[in-house]
Formats: structure tokens, C-alpha cells, sequence
């Protein structure tokens, strides 16, 4: 906290303060990160700025959020940068850099075609509670045109600082959130295998004990009836537990909870799954997004056992840039219309926008469906 310390003009030690309460600390990561990107860059009055996540190797970037770029632009430049030249050199400092000429730095590795010219350039750790390095913010090109300054460093290192605490605070809430979410759900699944199926179960063994006395051929038939109703329940309470039981500690990796879970669907609910997925994905993911994206898969699979009496389900769990893409597709008995699904693909789609991806449905009667859901894989 010493660069609070160095800032001695009463003017920006306010704008320092100013940028750390607009910070939006409510909001998912994802939004949060943009938030502390455009801050950091209004803060010092830069061209342009970004925001490098540190990869769990804390050598490389998993991912880079950028201000002053509009997605056009991105999209000329390509493969975003994983943390080599200049930002590699900021990441191996773990301290601040700055740089009059990014053209005459020896650290240079050039820029992609499409990229926008940059010259000064200021690198700064973003350090949470823990004291380990969140990730850089880096700003370049003073909209004065003077380098960046040593005032400058003080007050975005100071940010940095500020800004660290409340990506803290945002990861906490979310954990406490889904932890709580996920002790409530295992006392539900608790209650309804050894209370309600129990009492099903109960009821059923007294109607065929019925079965066996003289009855009327219309009473015998209606007990038959009550019979294979009470049945179906009985499997639709199992999916329910299916859905609702079984939620892994954030000790599992996301590879072990994936696998786990498509196994279960075959011993429990009879359904064939294919399983394919990158290798090394936990390392990409966010805790939170790996949690939803177990949730989601769960809520897909219940759907298909539950509706499209399909014997085989493939799933493609991969990586695209920032989005994590789950791809489902069974060989059932399909459906005219997304709109058909009802209330489960709604809520897949709501899941999905809540960490700033999409779900899509490609389903046509007797030809199967097709759900391709994603996430910010680092929300």
C-alpha cells in the first residue's frame, strides 16, 4: 500500500479514490475486470489499456480484457497475447514497468498486423489479498503524448492494489454463494430418496398386494394404471436426485467432476455417453464457471433422459479464446421447436448469459438434438 503514500498532489490522490468506488464490485468477474480496466485507463488518462490474467503457471496469460479497442479491431488483430515480450517482462518483475519507446525497449517482441501503433507503455501487478499476482494492467500511449510518469505508476499501482481487494471480495461471495446453493441441494436430494421414494415404494407393494384378491376387471385395471403412474414417478424423482445429488467439493477438478458425472448418467439412468474433452481444461476455467458448466451439463442430461429416450449422448467440453463451450448432442426423438423444451432450456439459457455466454438448441422430431451452451470461461 506505499504507493497510496508517494501521491502527494491532493487532485489525483481524489481521482485515485474516485476510480477505486466506480469500480463495479456487484458485478460477475467478467464485469468486474472491465470495470477495473476502464478505470485504470481514465485514471492516468491513457489511450489504451488491458487487463492480463495470470494462467495457474503464473508465467503465461489466460486472458487479456481490453479498453480503447473496439471488437472490430480485435478481431483484425487475432490471437490475443499470452505474455510474451514487454507484458512477459512486467509478469517476471511482478513489479511495476515503464517504458518511454516500446520501439527501442530491448524486451520488444513487435506488434500483429492490425494492431494499433503504441508507444509509451506502463506495466502494473494487480496483487489480491494473499499477496500472489492477480494479473498486469498495462496502459499505454498518454493521451498528453508525454511519457507515462512516476505519479502515474504511484496512483495505478495503487489501484491495482485497491482493485485486487475487490476481485477478492468478488471470488469469496461467489464461493459462499455456490456453497451455499450446494448444501441445500444435497439436504433436498437426502430427503427425497430416503422419505418420498420410500413412501412410493410403500404404496406400490400395497396395490399389487391389492392385485392378488378378486377385483372387478375395472378396479384391477385402474390399480394397474396407479401402478405404472406410481412408477414413472418414481423414475422422475430419481432424475430429480440425479440432478440435485452428487455436487463435488471445489477440491474436484472440473475433469473429475465432468467424468463423474456422464458416469453416472449411463449406471444410474441407463443412457450410452460419449465424453470429449480438452485435456488440461481445469486450468483455463474459473472456479465459478466450472461449477455452472456442471450444473448446466447436469440439467442437459436430466432433460434428455427425462424427455427425448435417447440411447446415446455425446459430449464435447472445449475451449474457444475467452468462452467455454459444452456441446451436447443426443440421437432421441427431438422436438419441432426450441420453444418446446419449457422451462429447463430457459433456465440453461439464463445460466448462460449470467456468465456472458449463450445457449443454442438445434433439435428437429426424430432427428435428435443438439445444445451448444457457453460461459467466460474466466468468470
Amino acid at each position: 500500500m506505499m504507493a497510496f503514500h508517494r501521491i502527494k498532489d491532493p487532485a489525483r490522490l481524489h481521482a485515485l479514490i474516485d476510480a477505486i468506488l466506480l469500480i463495479e464490485a456487484d458485478a460477475n468477474l467478467t464485469t468486474l475486470l472491465k470495470s477495473i480496466v476502464e478505470s485504470a485507463t481514465s485514471l492516468v488518462g491513457a489511450r489504451y489499456g488491458a487487463l492480463g490474467v495470470l494462467a495457474s503457471d503464473g508465467t503465461s496469460l489466460a486472458s487479456f480484457i481490453t479498453h480503447g479497442i473496439d471488437d472490430r479491431q480485435r478481431a483484425q488483430i487475432g490471437e490475443l497475447p499470452r505474455g510474451g515480450g514487454v507484458l512477459g517482462e512486467t509478469i517476471r518483475l511482478a513489479h511495476p514497468l515503464r517504458v518511454e519507446d516500446l520501439a527501442t525497449h530491448p524486451g520488444r517482441s513487435g506488434f500483429p498486423a492490425n494492431h494499433p501503433p503504441m508507444k509509451q507503455f506502463l506495466g502494473v501487478p494487480v496483487i489480491v489479498e494473499d499477496g500472489t499476482v492477480f494479473g498486469n494492467l498495462y496502459l499505454t500511449d498518454h493521451l498528453s503524448g508525454e511519457p507515462f510518469s512516476a505519479e502515474d505508476e504511484d496512483l495505478v499501482a495503487g489501484f491495482g492494489r485497491a482493485a485486487g481487494l475487490v476481485i477478492d471480495q468478488a471470488k469469496l461471495r461467489s464461493h459462499v454463494r455456490d456453497l451455499s446453493i450446494a448444501e441445500e441441494r444435497e439436504r433436498l436430494a437426502r430427503d427425497l430418496h430416503d422419505t418420498v421414494i420410500q413412501r412410493l415404494f410403500g404404496v406400490g407393494l400395497s396395490l399389487q398386494l391389492a392385485l392378488s384378491g378378486f377385483l372387478e376387471d375395472s378396479v384391477r385395471e385402474r390399480i394397474n394404471t396407479s401402478l405404472d403412474e406410481l412408477n414413472e414417478t418414481i423414475h422422475d424423482i430419481r432424475t430429480t436426485i440425479f440432478e440435485i445429488d452428487q455436487e463435488r467439493s471445489d477440491a474436484d477438478s472440473l475433469e473429475d467432476r465432468i467424468e463423474s458425472l456422464t458416469i453416472e448418467v449411463a449406471s444410474r439412468l441407463g443412457v450410452q455417453v460419449q465424453l470429449k474433452m480438452l485435456a488440461g481444461i481445469d486450468d483455463l476455467v474459473a472456479a465459478r464457471c466450472a461449477q455452472h458448466v456442471v450444473q448446466a451439463l447436469r440439467e442437459i442430461l436430466s432433460n434428455i433422459v427425462r424427455h427425448s429416450q435417447a440411447g446415446r449422448v455425446d459430449v464435447d467440453l472445449s475451449i474457444d479464446e475467452n468462452m467455454l463451450v459444452l456441446m451436447v448432442k443426443d440421437d432421441g426423438v427431438g422436438f419441432a421447436s426450441a420453444a418446446s423444451g419449457g422451462r429447463g432450456l430457459h433456465n440453461l439459457a439464463s445460466r448462460a448469459r449470467d456468465l456472458g455466454g449463450d445457449c443454442y438448441v438445434d433439435s428437429e422430431i426424430g432427428h435428435g438434438t443438439q445444445v451448444r451452451w457457453t460461459a467466460n470461461r474466466l468468470d
